[in-house]
């Protein structure tokens, strides 16, 4: 047993070595754990910000200028006003303004008799900033109409709204978080599965089947010091990018998320085992990676949520370890519950990492 020891911490320590070694990926890990965090929660945004609009009045009294007022920033950019059809075909072409408002003549008095009529020409290309620019455009028609028209005896209407969690409802707190845990999948299919590959790229395959060590030996001490690696990257990623840099409020215990994150790395690792079982150099493994890597994505409800799903593909969900990761660690993260309210989450990730890992490294020794 002590001599099981000494030779796996060997194996460990050298992986370690040769992972700061390989420019290349030591490169691509320090990018990717900090700029492209950076630029996901920073470039990407889930809100209406600065949207270019221009504004059709044909009726140019205080009415309706008010109401064109109400369209104020951060939300919208007022270009300014146009006169004619013409005009507001090449802005919409040129993708030069995201929506053009059309009021009518005569809109203050027939809004005064309430049977003002609006008009609203949205630019369909830009299917994101189109559907939010309709949204917050009803809200406020909506509002606007009950200031000058409140409901007898009652008043005014205005919905309170209250958020749970994320209270300043900010995209970047959420897309910072679900990169990074992209990121950390991702490099637990490529990390393990390259630092085998590159054995095998050297011919020292041949060496480990006849040295003492054995395969499963060998095998997990790949997966432990590239757990290493992504368990350290993850925390560092998180106390300087996510809370240091971008300001993101992580209430969460950060142990128990290294904890669950551990889970995880199993059960990813094990997909890593399949991935270099197939493999033969490095292109193969960075295209297989990808190829197992969308899937997962895809059934884990990070980009599509899973009710949205047809119902083939929310059962298939089941089967992705990365569903019962982001539910966790968004849990853990955002929400700062402690392991216990999500045991069905590790519980899951549990035993089907056990069954992955279990089923990626027999394949794998199977192979080598």
């Amino acid at each position: 047993m002590r001599d099981f020891f000494e030779r796996f911490k060997i194996l460990v320590w050298k992986e370690l070595i040769q992972f700061v070694r390989s420019k290349g990926l030591l490169i691509f890990a320090i990018y990717a754990f900090t700029l492209d965090i950076y630029f996901a929660a920073t470039g990407i945004s889930l809100t209406l910000k600065n949207a270019k609009f221009y504004v059709q009045d044909m009726d140019m009294t205080s009415v309706s200028r008010e109401y064109a007022y109400k369209f104020q920033k951060p939300y919208f950019n007022f270009q300014g006003y146009i006169l004619d059809d013409k005009q507001i075909e090449k802005l919409l072409i040129d993708d030069k303004a995201i929506a053009v408002l059309r009021i009518p003549d005569g809109f203050e008095r027939d809004f005064k008799h309430g049977e003002g009529e609006l008009g609203m020409i949205i630019n369909g290309a830009e299917i994101v900033s189109s559907y939010l620019f309709s949204a917050y455009a009803a809200q406020i028609t909506y509002n606007f109409i009950m200031e000058h028209f409140p409901i007898k005896g009652i008043g005014l209407i205005e919905p309170e709204r209250r958020l749970y969690f994320n209270q300043n409802a900010s995209s970047k707190d959420f897309m910072g978080i679900s990169e990074l845990l992209t990121i950390v999948t991702l490099f637990l299919l490529i990390l393990p599965s390259s630092a085998i590959i590159r054995e095998k790229e050297r011919g020292n395959i041949e060496m480990l089947v006849v040295s003492p060590v054995r395969n499963y030996t060998f095998m997990l001490a790949k997966v432990v010091s590239m757990s290493i690696v992504i368990l350290l990257c993850t925390v560092f990623s998180i106390l300087f990018i996510l809370k240091g840099v971008l300001g993101i409020h992580v209430k969460g215990n950060l142990l128990e998320f290294s904890f669950f994150t551990l889970i995880f790395v199993f059960a990813a690792s094990g997909l890593s085992m399949f991935i270099a079982a197939i493999s033969k150099n490095m292109l193969q493994v960075s295209q297989l990676s990808i190829l197992v890597l969308v899937p997962i994505l895809y059934l884990s409800g990070s980009w599509t949520p899973i009710e949205a799903m047809p119902k083939l593909l929310q059962y298939l969900s089941y089967l992705s370890p990365l569903k019962y990761y982001i539910d966790g660690a968004f849990g853990i993260l955002i929400k700062g519950l402690s392991l216990k309210y999500i045991w069905k989450d590790f519980l899951g990730l549990l035993v089907l990492g056990f069954a992955v890992f279990s089923a990626g490294s027999y394949f794998l020794s199977r192979r080598v």
